[in-house]
């Protein structure tokens, strides 16, 4: 056998081993993380006050079909907070027009975005800063809510005694493809971080999502707050970190029913949707380090094909089948622990594959502009790189400040 040959069969060998640690470890994920719907927590005595903080940016078609479900809660000592962030699009209109017919939701209008500040966290700051809760949720402009869903995540945090609750939805997918990058991309998630370890004593795992952030304000209070993310794209996640380093404790689970959305539309919307993060959180706005990172997803993913291409060596060939037979029984186990379909579940290569051409459709764009669109505003890579808090691509947390 030539040198080529013997490249090659070492470079089956190496990922497709890679493919089994990773099947594995997906698996002992999915098996430790709790599913919200099977969770029964007591009924609490008193109910803490509850404040639900949305920051809403030109969400005129999304947010009142949202709002709508919250306001349906039957949780009995409910604020919710309205922040339009300089919408443009008759979404200040809506929210005024809601808060009018209920007591309980208060509307605030961001007219200016001040220096140095992402016009997100800005408006999840202001919001912090006059809610009256004992519990802060922060959530979307586009979640729905199945009743009740309020009361048990409240029983369920101070059940557990944690600081932070966080849940996953599970997005709905609007065609075959779209499904097998929505699951892709929540394996990689789950597994970049560490979401079997949270709330582990020891453990550093932190986790946040943009759906279902439930923090106790006491906890909050002793972070540096919003300050400390102003210019994290990636908030949801930077909220978890920052509680993490504070040394709260963080519950995680997902949700199937009582919490849903269409987090994209399509694939292509998703492709526009991820250009404001996923290249600084990834690949720490390097073009170096993201084609490194690119070519080593296309060496992974490819590599079960690769194998089963190098037939005429038959330890190989085998080697190659079994690794679909892993992934297969991957796929099963989260199939059927969270009730979702098999095909989308067991072509994560091709999920891999789409998510990487979105990031480098990222990269590119963010140095061809020297920063990001996010809203209708453009932040500069290097205010961007000055207030990065997180490198998800390098698992390297700046603590800086």
């Amino acid at each position: 056998m030539d040198d080529g040959n013997l490249i090659f069969e070492a470079y089956t060998i190496m990922f497709c081993t890679g493919w089994w640690i990773s099947c594995l470890i997906v698996v002992n994920i999915a098996r430790k993380i709790r599913i919200f719907e099977k969770e029964a927590p007591p009924e609490l005595k008193k109910w803490p006050k509850l404040s639900i903080i949305i920051a809403a940016c030109n969400e005129a078609e999304t947010i009142k079909p949202a709002i709508n479900t919250l306001l349906e809660q039957d949780y009995p000592d409910l604020e919710i907070l309205l922040i339009d962030d300089r919408s443009t699009d008759g979404t200040g209109a809506i929210i005024d027009g809601i808060a009018e017919k209920d007591s309980r939701i208060k509307a605030v209008h961001i007219e200016k975005l001040p220096e140095g500040w992402i016009g997100k966290v800005n408006a999840l700051n202001s919001g912090t800063k006059i809610a009256r809760g004992e519990w802060l949720l922060f959530t979307d402009a586009d979640i729905h809510f199945r009743q009740g869903t309020l009361r048990k995540a409240v029983s369920l945090a101070e059940t557990d005694e944690t600081d932070h609750l966080a849940l996953m939805p599970k997005p709905t997918a609007s065609s075959f493809w779209f499904d097998v990058v929505i699951n892709t991309f929540g394996a990689m998630f789950l597994y970049g971080t560490g979401a079997a370890d949270i709330g582990k004593p020891g453990s550093k795992a932190f986790v946040g999502t943009g759906a279902f952030n439930l923090v106790r304000k006491t906890a909050f209070n002793t972070t540096p707050g919003f300050s400390w993310l102003k210019m994290e794209p990636v908030d949801d996640v930077g909220l978890g970190l920052m509680l993490a380093m504070s040394g709260m404790k963080t519950s995680f689970a997902i949700t199937i029913r009582d919490i849903s959305l269409v987090w994209y539309p399509s694939i292509r919307s998703m492709f526009k949707g991820v250009e404001k993060n996923i290249f600084g959180a990834v690949a720490n706005y390097s073009l170096i380090r993201m084609v490194f990172i690119v070519v080593f997803i296309w060496a992974f993913a490819l590599a079960p094909f690769a194998a089963l291409m190098f037939f005429k060596v038959l330890p190989v060939f085998m080697l190659g089948i079994f690794t679909y037979v892993i992934m297969a029984f991957g796929a099963f186990f989260v199939k059927e622990k969270f009730g979702q379909k098999f095909l989308p579940l067991f072509l994560v290569q091709f999920g891999l594959l789409i998510i990487s051409v979105m990031f480098l459709r990222s990269g590119i764009i963010c140095k061809l502009k020297g920063g990001i669109d996010w809203r209708g505003t453009r932040y500069k890579t290097e205010d961007l790189l000055a207030g990065q808090r997180l490198n998800l691509g390098t698992l390297k947390l700046k603590k800086s400040d």
